[in-house]
């Protein structure tokens, strides 16, 4: 797994780090793999079903909700990078990194 710059936004899977504006951001182990996965396949919708698999390696969905609240915690984690949030949604399809960052 490689080190991946967008914009502001570093995420070094080696290290386990992740910095906005060159400042430390503490994800839990779960937040780090999905933003991994977000940035390092930029622009694709990955549904809670596809996330489950490739973070947990199999459905982890007795809950449903779960992969939104790990979401939500990015989110509020990292805030916004240009006014826009870095994880966006698409009602019934999935999340995606946000195409407007990649620019």
């Amino acid at each position: 797994m490689e080190t991946i710059i967008i914009g502001d936004l570093i995420i070094d899977p080696d290290r386990f780090l992740v910095k906005k504006n060159g400042i430390p951001i503490q994800l839990t182990k779960t937040e780090f793999h999905i933003l991994y996965l977000m940035m390092s396949t930029q622009g694709k919708i990955h549904s809670r079903e596809q996330i489950s698999k490739l973070v947990w390696g199999k459905e982890h969905l007795d809950f449903p909700r779960t992969i939104d609240a790990h979401i939500s915690n990015i989110r509020k984690k990292i805030g916004q990078i240009a006014e826009q949030d870095i994880i966006v949604v698409r009602k019934g399809i999935g999340y995606k990194f946000n195409d407007l960052l990649l620019s």
